[in-house]
């Protein structure tokens, strides 16, 4: 009995306990909104302004509190505004504009900013991710949540830049002097062959008036034979 007892306890204090219940994760707040952002251009310039108009729509029949509007800045950007909003800096090439509002039901916000480039860096091969481009990204947060309910990007495309322009121009202007030097090369070849040429048929024809005076002498020869 004693054993049995033993091995009952030992049995009991090995099975494991009922667990307490993990609570469960709450989820990121979501809800149907909705937003853009466009500048109204494709290509850009370094120096141009740069015009956004964010609009932040909730589609849902309820209200919506808290909301925190974030727009990240081209790469390139020098000097940033948010109207109604703050400028938040981190780091180095990146800024960002953020806006904070309620949202009531089917209700609309519209925000603006505005971003002046700066040049680009070169070369291209060294240039931070989003210089290539002038990239900018738009996202909407609920209830102090960390993950986005809904983003939108605007792009534009930047040109070349002089110092990559000028490049070009060297390897043209070398490669035209190239050509150039092969060119008066076979100029200065044909010439001289020409003038070897000439050379050659002067004396040939030095060598027959020479032929033509002995030709002479002997007719004069054979005519005083005769008169003799």
């Amino acid at each position: 009995m004693r054993t049995a007892a033993v091995c009952a306890l030992l049995c009991a204090a090995t099975l494991p306990g009922p667990s307490a219940a993990a609570p469960a994760r709450q989820a990121p707040p979501g809800g149907p909104v909705s937003v853009t952002v466009t500048d109204g251009t494709d290509r850009a310039e370094p120096g141009d302004r740069l015009g956004y108009r964010i609009t932040v729509r909730n589609l849902g029949d309820t209200g919506l509190s808290a909301t925190r509007t974030e727009q990240r800045m081209p790469a390139t950007a020098a000097t940033v505004s948010a109207e109604g909003g703050t400028v938040v800096r981190r780091g180095t090439g990146e800024q960002r504009a953020v806006w904070r509002s309620d949202l009531p039901a089917h209700a609309v916000r519209e925000f603006t900013a505005s971003a002046v480039l700066g040049e680009r860096p070169t070369p291209a091969a060294t240039a931070a991710p989003g210089t290539l481009r002038a990239n900018t990204t738009v996202c909407v947060y609920l209830g102090g949540s960390d993950a986005p309910s809904a983003c939108s990007g605007d792009t534009d495309d930047l040109p070349a830049t002089r110092e990559e322009d000028g490049d070009d121009g060297w390897l043209w202007w070398t490669l035209a002097l190239v050509v150039c030097g092969l060119l008066a090369s076979g100029v200065l070849r044909a010439v001289r062959r020409r003038r070897g040429g000439r050379g050659d048929g002067g004396r040939g024809g030095d060598a027959e008036p020479g032929d033509r005076g002995r030709g002479g002498d002997s007719g004069r020869g054979r005519r005083v034979a005769a008169r003799l």
